[in-house]
């Protein structure tokens, strides 16, 4: 076998041309299919990490019927002993209540609809990290009668830090809901439609303008990672009272974003299949043009003792060769690109902005390094090189040596 490799390791440097132009084809095109792949990943990666921590965590504890009717009403009270079992876990790093619930925000002569968010300012900001979002101002403290406007919403309303924000709403079971409050900061949220409609206040400042003291539209869960969810949303399932409450995870939540990104996914593959077939005629081609220079050449080895398996052999070594070199220079020249837009994604300005945020994401391409993205891209090229290396093998058992030797 030794001998074999060396034997095909120098014919593919006989016509040294030949070999750098097949490599170049592969590198370069392996190349620009880790990138588009190393891109797709990354966005796809940062709209889950948007959806999961901007918004609903990795799984929620909700009042029965809350998601198909996100009403006061559906709010619910919640053992507090339970809840500390539940955080006491270890896949899970905190709990973030929350009492969610529309209103009317309005500023002079500005009115607009709005989210009211109640949170406990420290638990949210372990998992949604809000304060680094903000703009201007300060971040809500633990017993604040303050808000935080997002920053579109806030723009709307021609509203700023230290300005007065009158909420009118309904409560309750019915009670009115309506108070001032004087704004603390301004947040620019990564999700564009959060970013037109969010406002943050303390739970209890919540509670008290819904007249819903105690209650909670949603306890919310922070993990250690995705892997958990499902062990998590079983065991919290098997605890709670099913006929009141309902586990939700994250999957469950955000489907219309989990069926973009299989869409979007779905023709990031046909493009990329695209580009394996320029590569696979490429590989092909050379193939064949390779096999038939030197039909000649193989019938003397044949006709001078050469088995024809072990010559097939050399041939496939061959390819092999030239497909790793070029998998390895495709991987090589890869890494530095990824690693630079790794730590500086590219920021998204002009129309792009706005196209994105029409669909409701944040105006950023990051990258991703998932092992996965070099493994798949490399065994797909092997493939395409393996289903290459049919052609001189055949041509190979078959050869009529005379013929050969007259051509």
């Amino acid at each position: 076998m030794k001998t074999l490799f060396k034997i095909a390791w120098r014919n593919i440097w006989r016509n040294k041309r030949r070999t750098l132009i097949t490599v170049a084809s592969i590198m370069f095109a392996l190349f620009f299919a880790i990138i588009m792949r190393g891109f797709g990943k990354g966005s796809y990666a940062k709209m889950k990490q948007n959806a999961i921590e901007a918004y609903s965590g990795y799984l929620q504890i909700q009042k029965k019927g809350y998601w198909d009717d996100k009403n006061i009403n559906n709010s619910f009270t919640i053992d507090s002993e339970l809840l500390d079992q539940f955080e006491a876990r270890s896949e899970v790093k905190n709990l973030i209540p929350r009492l969610e619930s529309f209103s009317l925000a309005s500023s002079g002569e500005a009115t607009k609809g709005a989210v009211i968010m109640g949170i406990e300012p420290e638990s949210e900001n372990k998992m949604s990290e809000i304060a680094n979002y903000l703009s201007e101002g300060e971040y809500l403290s633990e017993n604040d009668s303050s808000v935080l406007l997002a920053q579109d919403l806030a723009s709307f309303l021609r509203i700023n830090v230290g300005d007065t924000l009158v909420l009118f709403s309904s409560g309750y079971h019915g009670a009115t809901a309506a108070g001032l409050y004087p704004v603390r900061g301004i947040i620019n949220l990564p999700t564009p439609e959060m970013n037109r409609t969010f406002i943050y206040m303390t739970i209890g400042a919540a509670q008290n303008l819904f007249s819903a003291p105690d209650r909670f539209t949603a306890m919310a869960f922070n993990l250690e990672g995705m892997n958990d969810v499902e062990n998590v949303v079983k065991e919290v399932s098997g605890q709670i009272d099913p006929e009141r409450y309902t586990v939700m995870s994250w999957q469950a939540m955000n489907k219309e974003l989990l069926q973009m990104i299989e869409t979007d996914n779905a023709g990031g593959v046909i493009m990329i299949g695209i580009l394996y077939m320029v590569i696979a005629f490429g590989i092909f081609g050379t193939v064949l043009m390779m096999t038939n220079e030197r039909i000649r050449e193989f019938s003397v080895m044949v006709s001078v003792g050469m088995q024809r398996s072990r010559l097939a052999m050399v041939v496939v070594l061959e390819l092999l060769l030239l497909t790793t070199l070029g998998v390895m220079g495709g991987i090589v020249i890869s890494l530095p690109v990824m690693i630079y837009f790794l730590y500086n994604p590219i920021q998204l300005t002009g129309d792009w902005v706005e196209v994105m945020k029409d669909f409701n994401f944040e105006p950023v391409m990051p990258m991703s390094m998932e092992f996965d993205i070099f493994v798949m891209q490399a065994i797909a090229i092997t493939i395409l090189s393996v289903i290459a290396m049919s052609y001189p093998t055949i041509k190979i058992m078959k050869l009529n040596v005379v013929e050969g030797l007259r051509s």
